[in-house]
């Protein structure tokens, strides 16, 4: 069984939850800027948003106690606030008391290149302070560890984006290219890397090695192999041999999967599996999605291939809960209460069933899958989002017979 830690992420404190991905951590202080885009998300719940804006705008505006210039477009927009998409992919929330400045023309939004964003990376990260960039299309890898780990890295990126696109293209869902080049933040210790989160909003676990942050459409992680390869204190950078002997370390299985998870997001979340900007897309999925690709594979020199492979840890904790006797089926409870993914005291159960029936549906309704999520594809900014309109968008591509399906999903699983 892994740790908690690799299941439970911390929720965005202030920000109703259909708002946000769980994992996406970013806790909210009260004299946070942010902390005020509730009232104006509650607003959005009751009332329809515009139209996602094709003209440019560009706004100064508080942020983090400085003033921030950005080019970008209004995703969505109210009398409390609006939210930027910058020319980057970075998402702003802007009160009317942080706004300072907002002209609009009808230039086209366009993203920045990857050698703009890469211009503007080396602002925000200076060589002159132990900073490197790597570039593995469509990523953007920003290091101060080793060329060797962050190559490592930088591959297995690739490697996840070509063949998440790949399989579930095989499935019948086709994918986009990502919009805005994909950021991989990779530092050389764990504490620059706690370091980076705490500036970055994100409160993270003891242990906690990696994360994907939805409003700044990054991953972050640390040098892994540092912490097993050598003693405290050494300060010698890891190498490829290093990086294999990391791979034969026990932990490395969590500690890859964790990796693997925060990445299949950020690929997700920029391919259109899940519309970043919808606030519809049930966690069960997100989740589901994750967990499907996430097993590593300890024996290929990336510490992963393509899949889905069975997820024997998911398997094992899925077999135990349902193991315990269930009234009825628990189906419907994921796919209806986000909930239950934060919670300590059902968020491994509800992972691992989240895995167990993403797979049985890719294994056994490979088509009626492909359907459910092109529905939720086409969701926008505005589309309602409840438990029963979960259970229908469910129900008009798989029926309505839950019983019937939960007796297939159970002897599947005794089969594996």
């Amino acid at each position: 069984m892994f740790p908690l830690y690799h299941f439970v992420r911390c929720p965005v404190v202030g920000i109703p939850a259909k708002w946000y991905n769980h994992e996406q951590i970013v806790p909210i202080s009260p004299d946070s800027d942010k902390m005020n885009f509730r009232s104006f998300l509650l607003l959005l719940a009751l009332a329809l948003c515009s139209e996602t804006a094709s003209a440019l705008e560009s706004v100064r505006f508080q942020h983090q106690g400085q003033e921030r210039n950005e080019e970008g477009r209004i995703i969505l927009e109210a009398p409390k606030g609006i939210a930027l998409e910058a020319r980057d992919g970075q998402f702003y929330v802007i009160t009317p008391k942080n706004l300072v400045a907002r002209t609009s023309d009808d230039t086209p939004f366009v993203p920045y290149t990857k050698a703009e964003i890469l211009e503007r990376l080396k602002d925000e990260f200076p060589p002159s302070e132990g900073f490197y960039f790597l570039e593995y299309d469509p990523f953007i890898v920003v290091y101060t560890t080793s060329k060797a780990f962050a190559n490592w890295y930088g591959r297995l990126l690739q490697r996840l984006h070509e063949q998440y696109v790949l399989h579930w293209k095989r499935n019948g869902v086709e994918l986009s290219k990502p919009e805005f080049p994909l950021i991989a933040i990779v530092l050389s210790s764990e504490e620059r890397f706690r370091q980076y989160a705490k500036q970055d909003g994100a409160a993270l676990s003891n242990e906690q090695c990696a994360y994907y942050h939805k409003l700044t459409n990054r991953i972050a992680m640390y040098d892994m192999s540092g912490k097993q390869a050598f003693q405290e204190g050494n300060q010698r950078r890891a190498t490829s041999v290093d990086i294999e002997r990391f791979l034969a370390q026990p932990d490395s299985y969590n500690n890859i999967l964790t990796v693997i998870h925060e990445a299949v997001h950020q690929v997700g979340y920029n391919t259109g599996m899940h519309p970043r900007h919808v606030p519809a897309n049930p966690v069960w999925l997100c989740e589901g999605l994750a967990v499907y690709h996430e097993v590593p594979d300890l024996n290929n020199r990336y510490g992963w291939t393509p899949g889905p492979h069975i997820n024997r840890p998911r398997l094992k904790q899925l077999r135990l809960y349902l193991g315990k006797g269930q009234q009825e089926s628990p189906i419907q409870t994921m796919i209806q209460e986000d909930e239950l993914f934060r919670k300590p005291d059902s968020a491994l159960e509800n992972y691992a069933l989240a895995w167990g029936v993403t797979y049985f549906l890719a294994k056994k309704r490979p088509k009626e899958l492909a359907m459910y999520l092109k529905r939720l594809q086409e969701k926008r900014p505005d589309s309602e989002d409840s438990g029963e309109i979960r259970i229908h968008d469910f129900e008009s591509c798989f029926g309505s017979d839950w019983e019937k399906l939960y007796r297939e999903f159970y002897g599947f699983l005794r089969r594996l």
